[in-house]
């Protein structure tokens, strides 16, 4: 069995084909960026193996159909506070009867987005506060 390249077609109208069923992308958005900003964008991109542009669409896109705090940040904080109630009791040297860790999962279940959400902004307000 021999293996041979073969010639890739430089038909400008097949190469310039978009996918079945995908609409024309006609609207850009511009940013103006630092040369450092720059350089850690094209930096993320090539790591993705795409072109800084794409990369960039994709995050964009993803970010604004992202409703509320990151699912992995929400979890954190979920465990985090099952351990921080656990251990509280452990350090009173109480038993931890099942129904009283029900009880712990099932309010850290009712609350740990809005303090996911919470941990975020309070986040955000850091960085933006750094940054001035």
């Amino acid at each position: 069995m021999s293996l041979t390249a073969s010639p890739v077609g430089l038909d400008l109208s097949t190469r310039l084909r978009r996918s079945r069923g995908r609409s024309g992308r006609v609207f850009s958005v511009n940013s103006k960026l630092t040369e450092p900003e720059l350089r850690l964008l094209e930096t993320a991109a090539a790591h993705n193996g795409k072109a800084v542009s794409e990369w960039a669409r994709e995050i964009l896109i993803e970010a604004a159909r992202r409703n509320g705090p990151d699912v992995i940040l929400v979890e954190l904080v979920a465990t985090r506070m099952l351990l921080v109630n656990m251990l509280k009791m452990i350090g009173q040297t109480r038993a931890l009867p099942e129904a009283e860790y029900t009880k712990i999962h099932a309010e850290v279940q009712k609350v740990k987005r809005r303090i996911a959400r919470e941990l975020a902004e309070q986040t955000e307000r850091l960085n933006t506060t750094k940054e001035s």
